[in-house]
């Protein structure tokens, strides 16, 4: 009896800790990550800033930024309509554009230069594609934990 008690805790303690384990996962995990392909040249740099949180903005926006490049090469409009912050309706027309816009360049070097925003949970980016010399400027912003893009008919601060 005694170990079957023993048994019984122990499984029942793999279950929780498994359980745990993927809700910590997604919890903490972007919704979006690079595709295996196609692959993208993009440089993520923060502008000149005696503001240390420019450079930390950088380094956080960077997955979000590769994979808006990434989905411009491929002609995903879906793909980038779905990186739209939560306060963001309709955003697949702007993505549409987007595309037919600086899809190809996309293929070439990309540098995005994260500008000083005016406050942490907005950040806006200059998007530079080197084959076209064409400039984007986007808005970025931070909603429960993760970094989207300022993409369609919204108010950015309505969820702040």
């Amino acid at each position: 009896m005694k170990k079957r008690v023993i048994l019984l805790g122990g499984a029942v303690l793999v279950v929780v800790v498994g359980i745990a384990a993927a809700v910590w996962w997604n919890w903490f995990r972007a919704p979006y990550a690079l595709a295996d392909s196609p692959t993208v040249d993009v440089t993520v740099r923060a502008e000149k800033s005696s503001y240390p949180d420019v450079q930390e903005t950088a380094e956080e926006v960077d997955t979000l930024v590769r994979v808006y490049v990434q989905r411009l090469k491929d002609g995903d409009a879906k793909g980038i309509a779905e990186l739209a912050g939560p306060d963001y309706k309709k955003p697949g027309p702007t993505a549409v554009t987007y595309v037919r816009k600086y899809g190809e360049a996309a293929g070439g070097h990309v540098d995005v230069t994260v500008l000083e925003g005016t406050v942490d949970y907005f950040s806006p980016i200059t998007v530079t594609y080197e084959e076209t010399g064409q400039r984007q400027e986007l808005l970025l912003v931070k909603d429960d934990g993760h970094w989207w893009l300022g993409l369609g008919d919204g108010d950015p601060a309505a969820g702040m």
